[in-house]
Order: C-alpha cells, then structure tokens, then sequence
C-alpha cells in the first residue's frame, strides 16, 4: 500500500470511529431524553445538540461541495428531533465527509475549496466539535438522574473495538 493509501485509510477509519461513538450515543438515548436540557434559557436540549452536529456538517459540505448536499437541508430549531432522523442524517453526511476526505487524500491533503488549512485540520475540527457535544450530551444525562450504562460511559473510549 502507498503512503497516500495509508493515510486515506486512516483518516478514514478515524472518521468513521468518530462517527460510530456519535451512533452508539444516539441509539443508547431514550427519545424522551432529547428534550433534557440544562440550559436555564431552554437551549442545549440533547436534540438540539445532535442536530446542531449534523448543521455544521452540512454548513461545512456547504462550502466544501455544494453538490453533495443539494437533497439535504439544516435542521431548524423549531423542527422536531427524532432518533430515526438525527441517525439518518449523521449517516448521510458521514459519507458525503468520507467523500471529501478521500478526494483530499488523493490530492495531497488539500481541500477542492472551503479549508485552507487541509485534510488533517478539518478532520480534526469535526472531531473536536462532536467530542464537545458528546460530552455536553453525557453531562446533561448525569445532571439529569439518567444512570449511564457502562457500555456508554466507557465504550465511547473503546475506539480499539469500533
């Protein structure tokens, strides 16, 4: 294998680690737990959030090829969050990101548009973002009285067996 198909395989599979802990995370929710919020201003709900991952997603796609998303839209605030719908849409830009990635492996790293600063930085802006989220989701929970199961408090560490 060459080191450009190394590194696209490996950018690859860190990118669908980080997609698989967002799933785990999701399918582990009850959906009346999309609504828990810690927010005194009724922001931050655990839909929201997951809603949110999926917007800058598709805003980033938005700027990086506009072709990919032309069947997709954001998710509004006023929109109703379901488990089913936040699955489907991490699902979908998943692999519209997993396209860009690949393109980008197979240019040097460099982005067609929309990141200037390359393949690695944008992988590692998503990932920072949804680790972000993923944890104000967890925090929520326990704030919450939600008792957090085992395979969901450390299996979203478990990155060796996703």
């Amino acid at each position: 294998m060459t080191g450009d198909k190394i590194l696209e395989k490996q950018v690859l599979d860190t990118w669908m680690i980080n997609h698989k802990t967002n799933l785990k995370l999701i399918n582990e929710l009850e959906d009346e737990w999309l609504d828990l919020t810690t927010s005194k201003r009724g922001g931050g709900k655990i839909g929201h959030q997951l809603a949110h991952m999926y917007n800058v997603r598709y805003w980033k796609l938005e700027n990086l090829d506009k072709s990919l998303i032309q069947d997709l839209t954001t998710v509004k605030a006023s929109d109703e969050k379901t488990k089913e719908l936040l699955v489907d849409l991490h699902e979908q830009s998943t692999d519209f990101l997993c396209k860009v990635f690949s393109d980008a492996a197979h240019n040097e790293g460099q982005l067609k548009k929309g990141w200037k600063r390359g393949l690695i930085p944008l992988l590692g802006y998503f990932i920072h973002h949804e680790a972000h989220h993923r944890g104000n989701i967890l925090l929520t929970l326990k704030l919450s009285g939600i008792k957090l199961s085992n395979d969901l408090k450390y299996g979203l560490w478990e990155w060796q067996k996703m």
